[in-house]
């Protein structure tokens, strides 16, 4: 393209070289993993249209304090991404953004500009500027920038033309994108919940926003203790970060603190996929983000953190829902808290401040997509808007390095049944008070030497060559009581210091873990009671037989 060339991009560079003879290139303006990921869920109305060509840009020299992560996403995408100066010198049909802090005075075609929030609920750090509604960045030498300002809720136009008159009459009620993604995912969530290891238990979802007054700003064992407080039979725990946590300090730093959270099995969730991982949840605990209010809009059970948000805009749904949820107890007994919190489901009123700041619930993708449209000057096609269901998140689920197993239920004197409990063990997981025959089971290959060395259970992952291998860590670590692997999804062996046995469940139920075995069998040895033949092994909601004997 020459410079200073008005022409549409892509179309005259390749002009010769294209397969599909599109009419429209839409510039999406990615400034923060946040906002990218709600662009997305726009494009989603346009991007399988033919006539349309999306394009990617990014504006390095106007950086946001957020913006690591935005590179490394778009490559993932794999769409075309132009610079910000070939982006500066092009023409486009539409362009579409999430911050009024980008540069777009600098880009020439018709700007929508959409929220990156769930309305507008927080004020930019350290001011009472609205997020969203700067006026000194939606004019430009007296002249409103965006062509249309879109607004998530009707009160919200009073709002923008308070604080901006001129912006006022450039308002467009489009609802939320994301609100009706997630409304137009959720026949999808038994996949969901299964990708996150759910399906039979309960899922806790906790969602942290950014900053010091934050879930993670102000609690940051707290992924561990919640996940520690709960049997892993029962519950699974997932954790939603806010992108900004990592663009701040670093992925890798993060992930390094919560080290100890993942290890006792925690699951961090990926950004762009906090949809589908909010859809799966049966209980949410969250600080004053987003994330909160959605809950409350698809009815999911919410606890918030302690504490206020001075970023939070008074009077705002977010505030008022603030005011009315119920907080954990970060000190209290965690199970009891999520336990109950499982169980009670938000009244309307809950319901009715989400859809304050985010209306027209399940109209979106029809209102949407007509002002695309219009912007674009296409004709809309033929066919009903809608979004498409949210991937589903991946399933890289591990579970926790070390568990600790005891019974809390005398063993029944009629059936003869052993009731297992197995919690996560962690530095800051709560005391075990009442745990009978407590012992820690340890994955040789991922305990530390100090779980190593205090375990009774050692599990290892080498079925074929295992008696070998089970005598060397029996050597290794003496105050080991026995050792364990899979063979099969039915069957664990075991391997104490004077014999090996075979532990079979004739008929698993689906998802059941072997390795549970091991401590049927530490548990009868404690006893001092046989462990050939056969036991009644209850664990969560589920009761197995067992059969014991030497492996065939």
């Amino acid at each position: 393209m020459m410079p200073g060339s008005r022409e549409p991009l892509l179309a005259q560079d390749l002009r010769h070289w294209l397969t599909i003879g599109f009419d429209r290139v839409v510039l999406v303006v990615s400034r923060t993993v946040t906002a990218l990921t709600r662009l997305l869920d726009i494009v989603t109305l346009i991007e399988t249209d033919h006539r349309v060509q999306i394009v990617f840009t990014t504006d390095p020299a106007n950086a946001a304090v957020f913006r690591r992560g935005v590179e490394a996403f778009l490559t993932e995408l794999d769409g075309v991404v132009v610079s910000w100066d070939q982006a500066v010198a092009g023409r486009f049909d539409l362009i579409i953004a999430a911050s009024e802090n980008d540069r777009l005075e600098q880009l020439t075609g018709p700007i929508l500009l959409v929220p990156h929030g769930i309305g507008f609920q927080k004020h930019y750090p350290g001011s009472r500027t609205v997020a969203g509604m700067n006026p000194n960045r939606l004019l430009h030498n007296g002249r409103v920038v965006p062509t249309a300002i879109g607004i998530s809720h009707i009160d919200q136009h009073a709002r923008l033309a308070s604080r901006c008159p001129p912006a006022g009459p450039r308002a467009a009620l489009i609802g939320d994108p994301a609100l009706d993604r997630l409304l137009a995912s959720r026949y999808c969530r038994s996949l969901y919940r299964a990708e996150l290891g759910g399906t039979g238990r309960t899922l806790v979802l906790l969602a942290s926003t950014w900053g010091p007054e934050s879930l993670l700003g102000r609690f940051p064992h707290l992924p561990e203790q919640i996940a520690t407080a709960l049997p892993v039979d029962d519950y699974r725990v997932a954790a939603v970060l806010h992108p900004g946590i990592s663009a701040a300090h670093g992925a890798w730093q993060v992930r390094a603190w919560l080290a100890r959270a993942t290890a006792a099995g925690v699951r961090v969730i990926s950004p762009d996929r906090w949809q589908s991982a909010l859809i799966a949840a049966d209980c949410v605990v969250s600080d004053q983000g987003s994330i909160a209010l959605y809950a409350a809009a698809l009815d999911i059970p919410l606890l918030l953190t302690p504490g206020d948000s001075g970023q939070t805009v008074p009077d705002s749904p977010l505030a008022l829902l603030a005011a009315k949820a119920a907080r954990l107890d970060v000190t209290g007994d965690l199970w009891r808290q999520l336990g109950a919190a499982g169980t009670a489901y938000p009244d309307q009123s809950w319901h009715d401040l989400a859809l304050m700041a985010a209306g027209l619930p399940g109209e979106s993708a029809a209102v949407l997509r007509a002002l695309l449209y219009r912007l674009l000057n296409l004709p809309e096609p033929d066919e009903a808007a809608d979004y498409p269901p949210v991937a589903p998140p991946p399933r890289t689920a591990e579970p926790p390095v070390a568990l600790v197993v005891g019974v809390t239920e005398h063993t029944n004197t009629e059936h003869d049944d052993v009731v297992l409990h197995r919690f996560p063990a962690a530095e800051h997981g709560p005391p075990r008070p009442g745990l009978d025959y407590r012992h820690l089971v340890v994955d040789a290959a991922k305990g530390s030497v100090r779980q190593l060395a205090a375990a009774s259970v050692l599990t290892c992952h080498s079925p074929d060559d295992f008696p070998a291998i089970a005598a060397e860590l029996l050597a290794q670590w003496p105050d080991a009581r026995l050792v364990a692997t899979v063979r099969d999804t039915a069957t664990c062996l075991v391997h104490t210091r004077h014999e090996l046995l075979a532990l079979t469940v004739p008929a698993p139920p689906a998802g059941f873990d072997p390795l549970l075995l091991a401590s049927l069998a530490f548990v009868r040895a404690s006893q001092r009671r046989p462990l050939t033949g056969q036991h009644n092994l209850r664990c969560g909601d589920e009761v197995v037989t067992v059969q014991v004997g030497r492996p065939s």
